[in-house]
């Protein structure tokens, strides 16, 4: 009995340390590998880059568990097997790997630091996170400050509205569940006209076919708990069941909705700032640059669904010039036959940025280790914004040389960073529309 639970305990540490091995590997973003999967395994990019993103983001975590399951193999004699013992040299590389990583990640204070710098002259430098006072973010990736309040599940479409999402899915009633959003603000915001605070409503990720509303951000608890914003969480249907752009005229929804009723949660529907990640990125970009355009508000074309400022973090921005881009978003996400360039020009933030009037101020954040949104895209969308606002550009890009795909969803130094010039630049804003 004991042999056998040594050689599980054996058998399980080898995996363990293949896999980080593996992942730690694609986290450093050699070529090699991203040219491997960015062809031939293309399929599985989408896994590849998410797990090598959050073995970056949790390293330190990492390094601990796998200390304590060192002792667990240990304690039970799986290093009685010779293998497994050979694998434990091994595993002290991966150590070296994540101790990299986090130190990498430790480096991006200075790139924050810049950028606060150029958005508010009387900012002084970022304290280490390595303190007291952040510690517990370091430890519990998923820590929340006790003064957070929250509305769940709120319903922001109309009776017509469900009973449509319902009659086009086969009476699916898991599609009126995704026409919610939740709303976080401090304990006792102000419900009064003099006190509306400023609102950030975040849009999620998932390539436009999954995802949830339910993630909290950092950036979130960090302008709710300091700065005493609402933040809004929306969720909105996904293909295949439901062709793009229902993703778009959903976000649409979302803010009519909160125009109409955040003020009775204490934030002002008239400084709506949206955010979002990766496809949420684009949905956000989308819903600036087609403000109250008929097209994608059905049923409620005479409201305002206009917005103050975009925030996008890895941001799906560009639909057209990489092939396999323009294949996925209209075949998975439209649902459509065949790639229809006119189709892709409309709905690519990046070719809209020239024909849109006035467009409003917007924070790109990138990762130049990206290799689902590549920081390029980023790049190719600040440009266009320099010229298109020029004398006085409204964009900021923010890039961080050792940041992936997903560096903002959970408690890291690169994330408090990061929420750091998401706060500047939203307080800044707001200042200025005062």
């Amino acid at each position: 009995m004991f042999a056998l639970i040594a050689a599980f305990a054996a058998t399980s540490y080898i995996f363990s340390v293949l896999f980080y091995s593996f992942f730690i590997v694609c986290a450093f973003d050699k070529p090699i590998i991203r040219q491997l999967f960015a062809h031939s395994l293309r399929n599985y990019l989408f896994i590849i880059e998410v797990t090598s993103s959050m073995v970056t983001e949790f390293s330190l975590q990492i390094i601990f568990i796998n200390l304590v399951w060192i002792k667990i193999v240990g304690f039970l004699g799986g290093f009685n097997y010779t293998l497994a013992w050979l694998f434990y040299f091994a595993d002290i590389l991966n150590f070296g790997g994540l101790a990299i990583l986090f130190f990498e990640m430790l480096k991006d204070k200075s790139v924050a630091d810049e950028a606060i710098q150029s958005l508010d002259n009387n900012s002084k430098p970022m304290a280490s996170i390595i303190r007291l006072e952040d510690l517990k973010k370091l430890i519990n990736p998923v820590w929340t400050p006790a003064n957070i309040k929250v509305h769940s599940n709120i319903t922001y479409a109309t009776n017509e509205e469900i009973r449509e999402a319902l009659d086009t899915t086969n009476q699916d009633f898991d599609q009126p569940r995704k026409m919610m959003l939740d709303i976080f603000s401090q304990e006792s915001p102000s419900v009064n006209g003099a006190g509306l605070r400023p609102v950030l409503v975040h849009i999620h990720g998932g390539a436009w076919r999954m995802g949830s509303k339910d993630t909290f951000y950092p950036f979130q608890k960090v302008m709710i708990a300091e700065n005493n914003w609402i933040t809004v969480n929306i969720g909105y249907r996904l293909a295949p069941k439901n062709a793009y752009p229902i993703h778009l005229m959903d976000v649409k929804r979302a803010i009519r909705w909160l125009k109409q009723n955040i003020a009775s949660f204490g934030g002002d529907p008239n400084f709506i700032v949206l955010s979002g990640d990766s496809a949420g990125a684009h949905l956000a970009s989308m819903a600036s640059m087609t403000v109250n355009n008929p097209q994608f508000q059905p049923g409620f074309e005479d409201v305002d669904t206009s917005v103050h400022g975009v925030v996008c973090l890895s941001g799906a921005l560009d639909q057209i010039n990489e092939p396999h881009n323009a294949v996925f978003f209209c075949k998975k996400v439209a649902n459509m036959d065949k790639v229809d360039m006119d189709f892709l020009n409309q709905h690519s933030p990046l070719a809209l940025v020239p024909k849109t009037k006035n467009p409003v101020p917007f924070l790109l954040v990138a990762g130049e280790r990206d290799s689902l949104t590549e920081s390029k895209i980023s790049k190719a969308m600040k440009v266009a914004f320099d010229k298109a606002t020029a004398p006085n550009s409204t964009c900021t890009l923010v890039l961080l040389p050792a940041g992936h795909h997903v560096s903002y969803i959970s408690w890291s130094p690169r994330s408090l960073y990061v929420s750091r010039v998401i706060q500047t630049w939203c307080t800044q804003l707001y200042n200025k529309n005062k």
